[in-house]
């Protein structure tokens, strides 16, 4: 798919940031910029030279968008220099639309980018970053003086997203920034009560899409969108059944699961950003709590599990690798086998519309779904 740039640049300087004599720097650069085009969405910040004079040039699109304004700042001083606004090209109007859109629910502004890509480069001769959005992805692309490397951080999470997606592995799989990238969208489209419980990425005849349960804080239903390359196929609610119900509990109001599930895929990135994400699922403890579960495939196309501990603020701890637990097609009930338990659970929905027991997706519980249920069966 043809990688949409919005060109806009930070650069920070000829030499290494830190080293910039003078320079009111970008953190400051930012709030000067901001303050100076009020109302408008700042998308990029770029440091070059005009007539010889060093200035940061900071790019702004208004709301709904039809023009870009740029305002530029000497320096050294932060005096502003100028705005000048040009109307949108044509050929890039809808992702300015669409970055608009993801920076709704973005959690990691350009300062943060610009520290997350030093630990991941190693380096603070920032040259310039680009925002860029691509497959439901908003990013951070920063580069570095005489250096063709690059690094991207996801908007969402503020991790590193890999250059190239790793091997498929015996599963498909998404960056995590796609994972998180789609399960914002759909908690954004749903509304402020719906909450992510799970997502998998799915092999379809034309890629990979990416679906998310979510659950309704306070009624406690079910819904199952689809987000296909940043764009939502709807799901109706459905009626929790089962041991949905008690899943569906965990993000309730009352629930003590305080790291949700963008957050957790952020620590599982920031173990290591070179991930590919097969699911994530949040999950009940033996004792008690609740852990976030992440099936992940690495560069070597070994697949393991990432656990996250859902009960603790994410700043506060790492993610857990472990030997990969899967669950057969047709175990309903969760518990790794397929036998009576989830014979019961199937014949106590027949005829609902439940996406999750709809074992061959045929639209409704039905005869179908038993003949799954009993080709797996667990002897």
């Amino acid at each position: 798919m043809r990688r949409f740039i919005l060109t806009f640049l930070i650069l920070l300087s000829a030499v290494p940031c830190a080293s910039v004599s003078g320079a009111i720097g970008f953190e400051a650069a930012v709030v000067l910029a901001r303050q100076s085009v009020p109302g408008q969405v700042l998308l990029a910040v770029r440091e070059r030279t005009r007539n010889g004079v060093w200035v940061y040039e900071c790019d702004f699109a208004n709301v709904p968008p039809s023009s870009l304004t740029t305002a530029t700042l000497e320096r050294e001083t932060g005096t502003l220099l100028g705005v000048d606004a040009v109307p949108i090209p044509p050929d890039e109007f809808a992702v300015t639309q669409q970055s608009i859109q993801r920076l709704r629910y973005a959690r990691t502004d350009f300062a943060a980018a610009i520290v997350s890509a030093g630990a991941e480069s190693g380096r603070t001769d920032v040259e310039r970053i680009e925002l860029l959005y691509e497959a439901g992805v908003l990013a951070y692309r920063v580069s570095y003086f005489d250096d063709p490397a690059m690094v991207e951080i996801d908007s969402i999470t503020g991790g590193a997203i890999p250059a190239l997606l790793p091997g498929f592995g015996n599963e498909p799989t998404v960056t995590v920034a796609e994972m998180a990238g789609a399960i914002a969208h759909a908690e954004w489209v749903a509304g402020e009560q719906w909450r992510a419980i799970e997502a998998a990425a799915v092999q379809r005849f034309d890629g990979v899409t990416v679906k998310v349960l979510l659950a309704n804080r306070i009624s406690g239903q079910l819904m199952r969108p689809e987000v296909v390359q940043g764009f939502l196929i709807p799901s109706g609610a459905f009626v929790a059944l089962g041991e949905q119900v008690s899943r569906a509990a965990a993000v309730s109001l009352a629930s003590p699961v305080v790291c949700d599930a963008i957050s957790a895929l952020g620590v599982v990135q920031e173990a290591s950003p070179r991930l590919g994400a097969n699911a994530l699922s949040l999950e009940p403890v033996i004792g008690g709590g609740y852990r976030w579960c992440a099936r992940i495939v690495s560069e070597g196309e070994l697949e393991r599990d990432a656990v996250v501990d859902a009960t603790a603020d994410a700043a506060a701890k790492s993610a857990r690798f472990v030997e990969p637990r899967d669950l057969p097609i047709g175990d309903l009930s969760r518990d790794g086998r397929v036998d009576a338990s989830d014979l019961a659970i199937l014949l106590g929905a027949w005829g609902v519309y439940n996406p999750i027991l709809d074992v061959n997706e045929s639209g409704l519980v039905d005869a179908g779904d038993l003949a799954a249920v009993l080709s797996a069966w667990t002897y």
